[in-house]
């Protein structure tokens, strides 16, 4: 897409005014002719029209965010067009646009400085780079630590992998949702962990276990067994996890009642509504899930349509944020691996990706879901 579609899908999907799209305009070229005219190539792995296409992006979500911390209250542009929508659109990866901001701010920063009438040192604290770049390198910390544990806890119950997709795919969604409801947008990395130990075990706590596998993990995790004798299911994950228990036991209500409002919100026939408070495992007496929470379609993900009904509702749910408050779609580390981000660029030596997959519509999801390529393998171990 070239620079003229991208400074009018910029326009429109923001509502900007007719002001605010001159100023983007002469910002956009004057920041254009700067990279140009620099005869230095971008990164040693773009190529050809590749760093034309990297430098649009970077121009893009640099606009867009300073136009948008410019704007004085009454003009505040809309919000929905997220980065991810502008990567797209751009054909740029995440990883590739990521190493490549810092570099291009450091280029612009007399123009932009310029523009924006402020001091150089104010841009990257403007655009957040520091705090965005802590963010996702967490965000794929969180992503393996949720395969990891959630692989483990299918192992446990005895599941297959393809029963256990959707629901992998639904509490991820489900960890999402809940961590824009209660987070702020740059959380720390402590802090979710704790909420992916509780959303875990609200999945772990509708499961029913047979007394071997229940040996099995009272083996495994010794440290999980109370006094009384019963397998604590939270203290087992957050062992896991390396978290704190007793945060984790204190967030447990919290998370499981906002879990509660996401699952009654979807109106499913096969769920009442609302749901009962206090339901008990069957096995209460051998197991303490540490919330009143028992659905066994959420433990066993055995009911494939009922999977697939909760997991295009939690991604609508999900997609309706993101296009309104979002610029990463996070949905994307659950199926890629960013790893790269946490790597300087000048280490990055192989091409880079396709562009990141847009949001699945309903329909397309459906149909992956119902397809019969393999699930996802459980993601190889990582050091805790």
């Amino acid at each position: 897409m070239q620079s003229e579609q991208l400074l009018s899908m910029l326009g429109e999907r923001l509502a900007l005014s007719q002001a605010q799209m001159e100023q983007c305009s002469s910002l956009y070229n004057k920041c254009w002719a700067v990279l140009i005219s620099d005869n230095k190539v971008p990164a040693s792995l773009l190529q050809g029209d590749m760093s034309e296409d990297v430098w649009r992006a970077c121009l893009l979500w640099l606009i867009k965010s300073l136009v948008c911390k410019a704007a004085p209250d009454s003009q505040q542009p809309l919000p929905g067009l997220p980065l991810g929508e502008m990567l797209n659109a751009c054909k740029v990866n995440l990883v590739t646009f990521f190493k490549e901001l810092p570099v291009v701010v450091n280029k612009l920063k007399p123009v932009v400085s310029e523009a924006m009438g402020g001091s150089e040192k104010s841009i990257e604290t403007a655009l957040q780079l520091r705090e965005w770049q802590e963010t996702l390198v967490s965000l794929q910390h969180i992503s393996n630590k949720y395969k990891d544990l959630f692989w483990h806890m299918a192992r446990s119950t005895g599941s297959s992998s393809s029963a256990k997709q959707p629901l992998m795919r639904a509490g991820w969604l489900a960890f999402l949702m809940i961590k824009a409801q209660l987070l702020p947008g740059f959380p720390d990395l402590v802090s979710c962990l704790e909420l992916l130990v509780c959303v875990l075990n609200l999945l772990l706590a509708s499961s029913a276990f047979t007394d071997n596998q229940l040996q099995a993990l009272q083996s495994g995790i010794p440290s999980a067994i109370d006094p009384t004798g019963k397998f604590n299911t939270l203290k087992a994950l957050s062992l896991e996890a390396k978290v704190d228990y007793v945060k984790t036991k204190v967030l447990m209500p919290q998370i499981e009642a906002h879990l509660r409002a996401l699952l009654e919100s979807g109106q499913f026939s096969w769920l009442p509504s609302p749901l009962p408070e206090g339901m008990i495992h069957p096995q209460a007496q051998k197991v303490d899930t540490c919330c009143g929470l028992y659905l066994e379609c959420l433990g066993s993900g055995s009911k494939p349509d009922q999977m697939i009904e909760l997991v295009l509702h939690l991604d609508q749910e999900y997609n309706r944020f993101y296009m309104t408050q979002g610029e990463i779609d996070e949905r994307d580390f659950l199926l890629n691996d960013f790893g790269g981000l946490a790597s300087p660029r000048a280490a990055a030596a192989a091409p880079p990706a396709a562009a990141a997959p847009a949001a699945m519509p309903a329909a397309a999801a459906a149909a992956h879901l119902h397809s019969s390529k393999p699930p996802l393998a459980p993601h190889a171990a990582h050091t805790r």
